[in-house]
């Protein structure tokens, strides 16, 4: 679980840098993101930005935490010096909590001598999101960080996703589509144990199919499977065909390889189901082995894929 909130929150702050930038440092500009890996230590942070404040170039570094660790200061603290000297720039650093749990950096980190004189003294950036005021946040007018509003202290409601979706959907920006993705994924995370609000966000979500379809967060449940099967088929369709000869061989080999990406996507929809609710299993087979339009497993792999329980998904096999 704790990946599925890293993940998506890297993805958000990849997608709308400089909202990100704005929030964090006042006044300051996104230039470019700097690789997070340093290999002289193997220590990778979540974000690295060069950015500009009043035309100064400096660092900006940014760690997610879904729950307090240990040593998360000294982390800081160690990766703020090895940035520092390999850019040769000053390095801001925040780590942004996203749930009340476990142990929380507390600035400044000190390292000090037997008698207490202090060695070394960093400061960093705490934010905690959920005590973070919603209206606050939304108050910014940065479009990049309505995503975040449900992980925020009066955002866990229906009434607030809703009020995002209402004016990510009035947005015109290039990144509307992946911002409202990101929100629902969110949001699940959030809604998680709460059926009312799940089923909800389910039915809410679904009436902009057509603008998360552009979205390529869906884009990639979609096709991953999709294309390793289709090319692990045409592949070795098309191989055994040349074999054959040019002609005939070209002709079988198409015919090979579309049959055999179609059994391989059959494949990866069973998968699906089976690492999911492996009850469902049989009915998974029966369905995918009866399906030979393209299409409709593409579509019934989507279905499958956001289903919230058992139920849903069995429905959703039931009626394909």
């Amino acid at each position: 679980m704790p990946g599925s909130w890293d993940n998506k929150l890297k993805l958000l702050i990849t997608e709308v840098p400089q909202d990100f930038v704005s929030w964090l440092v006042e006044g300051a500009t996104y230039e470019e993101e700097i690789s997070p890996h340093l290999k002289a230590r193997h220590v990778d942070a979540d974000v690295l930005y060069r950015i500009s404040v009043n035309g100064r170039p400096y660092l900006l570094h940014i760690e997610f935490q879904v729950s307090g660790k240990a040593k998360m200061a000294e982390r800081l603290w160690e990766y703020n010096v090895l940035a520092t000297i390999r850019n040769d720039l000053p390095v801001y650093s925040f780590v942004i909590y996203l749930k009340q749990k476990g142990r929380i950096a507390v600035s400044p980190y000190k390292r000090e001598a037997h008698n207490g004189e202090c060695i070394h003294q960093f400061h960093f950036e705490t934010i905690k999101l959920w005590e973070v005021p919603t209206a606050e946040l939304k108050g910014l007018g940065l479009k990049g960080l309505l995503p975040l509003l449900p992980l925020t202290r009066e955002g866990k409601t229906i009434a607030v996703v809703e009020d995002i979706i209402t004016e990510l959907c009035a947005y015109e920006g290039k990144s509307r589509s992946e911002l409202l993705s990101l929100t629902y994924g969110l949001a699940s995370l959030i809604f998680s144990g709460d059926d009312e609000q799940k089923s909800w966000l389910k039915r809410r979500f679904d009436m902009l199919d057509d603008l998360l379809k552009e979205s390529w967060a869906f884009q990639e449940i979609l096709q991953k499977g999709l294309q390793q099967g289709l090319e692990q088929g045409l592949e070795q369709g098309l191989e055994q065909g040349l074999e054959q000869g040019l002609e005939q061989g070209l002709e079988q080999g198409l015919e090979q390889g579309l049959e055999q990406g179609l059994e391989a996507f059959r494949q990866t929809l069973v998968a699906v189901v089976e690492n999911r609710y492996a009850t469902l299993v049989p009915l998974a087979r029966k369905k995918a082995e009866a399906t030979s339009d393209i299409s409709t497993l593409q579509q019934l792999f989507l279905q499958v894929s956001l289903a919230q329980d058992e139920e849903e998904m069995r429905k959703h096999l039931e009626k394909a």
